[in-house]
């Protein structure tokens, strides 16, 4: 097949002066991207420069997350998929010393900016630091080669999904504004629309005399026969007598078509006709292919209806502005900017209506704010009418029928709301109550108490428990609804009775003559204490005098017990174990028996209760370390390496910190082994 060649120019511009501006030339941002034909190769004989906007690319943003990937000096490329398969293309540069990037997006029901945010919607793309050709192709390696020498200039080719949207970003790296040739081709898609097109609605706008019509494709802007001869009624005085694309200003496609005619339609049935204009075509596509000459539908215009008053906004709390939706818009000069045609009538204290706003597109308005003279700040019944206002009429549809004057429609408000609250609390010993209500007045029928711990309840008045060890400070916040109005209300409230008996001894162990105290951490409201010492008669004080446990000749335990008690008569309990020893004497066996027979099996400093930084070491006959531990309870089982020393005498070595008269200790000895 024969490919035409369309050559795309656009002015030249200064280097120095476009590099460093935005890219907003049409074909430059995705939302004017030109539209492709995929028997047909584009070629851009030039290339404005202008700044780039960084692309999120998700592959080459990990494996090269240094390098910035920008659309720099762009043109974009839009396509929809008619026939799934593989996508192949190429893109030749006028010089073949230019470096020339390009990335597929899918952009099906996206918003086409979001390529340069969204990881999901890349396809395939090449950003290789290789000059000359590039594109996608049956040799190609990898869907998407980053920034490089090392990467290929053609990349593998992609699966297109059909009906799906696809943008294709050309980015020239290289400074130049020398153009390309971009041709598709090699792959198995279809990216060239079968179809030739047609009608698919039309809707008389009596506002000026013009007809909406919608097509089922894209059709070049600039085939249009801004004379509206492209177009027909047929069998009728009306003409058409200018034609414009939609969105034509911004773009080089649309698919909708607004008709100038020269005279109004009075009711009936109509028929538009598409017919070659005054330009030698009808509508082309991006191929050339035309919508068929002849193609025809029918457009009814009903007898023009007034537009009904039926329907405002949701009134909320506090009213002091109204929101009129209309079921069919209404001509913007026809609403009174003074709010006259309104008035509010209703229950409680004279409402006025000051101003209108009107929200107009086109002349029309389907939205109309009234603005009052006061805030509703009481419950009342109320209604919207429409008057004739100063300006001798109500609302006037598109077609300049007149609503009806006498309409109505109702609406209520409500009194504001107070989430204050009342509460008490119920202290006891095993638990807390704290007693909320609210007292419901203005109409409220919904309450949501939240608390810290998370817990929520739904009704008027509660009540929350805290169990014992959950007291102290509480937040509280009550959120209420009546018809219309919210309000919220926060408290922080106190549960005083958390008691916690603590204390801490001023040792465990206890050596002959050691005096022990006692650190007393008890909190609460604490009116009364108990020691129970284990030993003699015990004390009431906040903190016991020191005490002297009596002299032992084997090893002891005492229970020491301290019981609080609070204002409320509750009682809490903490509990401590103390050890008294015979002696504190460190000192090394001078013989040991490793024979498990529960007797003197193993060798290691005796009584190191009052010791710091302690290192026991025990040496072999060559003068080997065979033992080392720097916790004095750690005991040597007198094996070596797993297997059982053999009988003789060991030395050893031991250094600490004598922790009672805070100096350093050295001593030295021999043991010896016996079985």
């Amino acid at each position: 097949m024969r490919f035409l060649l369309l050559i795309i120019c656009l002015p030249l511009l200064p280097a120095l002066q476009a590099s460093g501006q935005a890219c907003q030339r049409l074909g430059q941002t995705p939302q004017s991207a030109f539209p492709v034909c995929g028997t047909r190769n584009l070629a851009q004989a030039s290339v404005p420069l202008c700044a780039g906007r960084t692309l999120a690319l998700n592959f080459c943003g990990q494996v090269d997350p240094n390098t910035d990937y920008t659309d720099r000096n762009p043109f974009y490329y839009k396509f929809t998929c008619y026939q799934a398969g593989t996508l192949g293309f190429s893109i030749l540069p006028n010089n073949l010393n230019d470096d020339y990037d390009w990335h597929v997006f899918d952009v099906t029901g996206r918003n086409v900016n979001d390529i340069f945010t969204d990881r999901s919607m890349q396809v395939c793309g090449n950003w290789s630091s290789l000059s000359g050709l590039t594109g996608s192709g049956p040799t190609g390696q990898g869907l998407i080669n980053c920034a490089g020498p090392t990467y290929p200039n053609f990349s593998s080719m992609p699966t297109l999904q059909v009906g799906h949207e696809y943008l294709l970003l050309v980015s020239h790296f290289t400074n130049t504004q020398s153009g390309y040739t971009l041709s598709f081709g090699g792959g198995t898609a279809v990216i060239t629309d079968p179809n030739t097109g047609d009608f698919v609605s039309a809707r008389y706008r009596c506002l000026n005399n013009r007809i909406a019509i919608k097509l089922s494709k894209k059709f070049r802007c600039n085939t249009i026969a801004a004379d509206g001869s492209d177009f027909e009624l047929a069998g009728l005085p009306a003409r058409v007598i200018a034609a414009e694309g939609v969105n034509c200003g911004g773009g080089f496609d649309m698919d909708s078509v607004v008709l100038q005619l020269d005279q109004p339609l009075g009711p009936g049935n109509y028929t538009i006709r598409v017919k070659n204009g005054s330009d030698g075509n009808t509508l082309l596509d991006a191929c050339d292919n035309p919508i068929t000459a002849g193609k025809n539908i029918t457009l009814t215009v009903a007898v023009p209806q007034p537009v009904p008053f039926d329907f405002i906004r949701p009134v909320g709390c506090r009213p002091n502005r109204l929101m009129v939706v209309l079921r069919d818009p209404v001509r913007c000069a026809s609403v009174a900017l003074n709010g006259s045609d309104f008035t509010i009538t209703g229950t409680g204290q004279p409402v006025t209506v000051t101003a209108a706003n009107v929200f107009c597109s086109g002349q029309l308005t389907d939205s109309i704010e009234i603005v009052l003279n006061r805030t509703i700040t009481e419950e009342g019944n109320w209604r919207i009418n429409l008057v004739r206002g100063t300006d001798n009429n109500t609302l006037m549809s598109e077609c300049n029928v007149e609503s009806l004057p006498g309409q109505f429609v109702p609406f209520g408000t409500s009194d504001v709301v107070d989430a204050r609250f009342t509460f008490r609390t119920a202290l006891n010993c095993a638990s807390d109550t704290i007693h909320l209500n609210h007292n419901g007045a203005n109409g409220v029928t919904r309450w949501s108490w939240e608390f810290e711990d998370g817990s929520e309840e739904t009704t008027q008045s509660v009540e929350k428990v805290y169990w014992k060890g959950n007291y102290g400070m509480k937040d509280v916040q009550l959120t209420v609804w009546n018809r219309q109005c919210t309000a919220v209300h926060s408290e922080k409230i106190d549960l005083p009775n958390e008691l916690v008996a603590a204390f801490t001894p001023g040792a465990f162990v206890l050596c002959p003559l050691d005096m022990i105290t006692f650190t007393n951490q008890s909190t609460g409201n604490i009116v009364t204490q108990r020691w129970n010492l284990g030993h003699g008669p015990g004390s009431i004080l906040r903190v016991p005098n020191p005490y002297r446990y009596p002299m032992v000749t084997r090893e002891a335990q005492y229970t020491v017990r301290l019981i609080v008690v609070d204002n409320l008569q509750c009682e809490d309990t903490a509990v401590h174990t103390l050890k008294t020893v015979p002696s504190c004497h460190v000192a090394v066996p001078t013989g040991f028996t490793p024979n498990n027979d529960g007797v003197n099996d193993y060798l290691y400093p005796l009584n190191g209760y009052k010791t710091a930084d302690l290192i026991f070491r025990v040496f072999g006959r060559n003068g080997q370390l065979v033992f080392e531990t720097r916790n004095w309870q750690q005991k040597w089982d007198g094996r070596i390496n797993g297997s059982p020393a053999s009988v003789g005498t060991y030395a050893w070595v031991l250094e600490y910190t004598d922790t009672e008269f805070n100096k350093r200790v050295f001593q030295k000895g021999v043991t010896t082994l016996l079985r």
